[in-house]
């Protein structure tokens, strides 16, 4: 994520969702196992968390000339980490026959990118 700091925002989006895309498609299996078996409570993983939009909002920083004024950092940070998670584990893991990964990801991307216009 540090890389993609210097990048514009498109590619900053577009290296995340194909990282979390990545990530789960190499076992998708395991992934699932995951996700269902380990515990996600709220204070078993506080510190991930704060470590997680931390990054999140560092990567973002740079970018905020290009954001609209109504919600700040902080609250684009984690909306923008848990939407990667979600349509990155959605792309991976459960998009519908008809739709490509490559089409997935490209939506992910735009979605994304829309909220953080607002």
């Amino acid at each position: 994520m540090k890389e993609c700091t210097d990048s514009s925002l498109e590619h900053l989006v577009e290296s995340l969702v194909e990282a979390m895309v990545e990530v789960h498609t190499v076992d998708p299996e395991l992934s699932e196992l995951l996700g269902s078996e380990v515990p996600h409570r709220a204070d078993g993983t506080v510190d991930f968390s704060i470590r997680f939009h931390e990054a999140f909002r560092i990567a973002l920083a740079p970018h905020t000339a290009s954001f609209g004024t109504k919600i700040d950092l902080d609250t684009r940070a984690f909306v923008m980490a848990n939407l990667v998670d979600a349509l990155g584990h959605a792309a991976a893991l459960r998009r519908p026959r008809g739709l490509s990964l490559a089409r997935a990801k490209a939506e992910s991307c735009k979605a994304i990118l829309a909220y953080l216009a607002l």
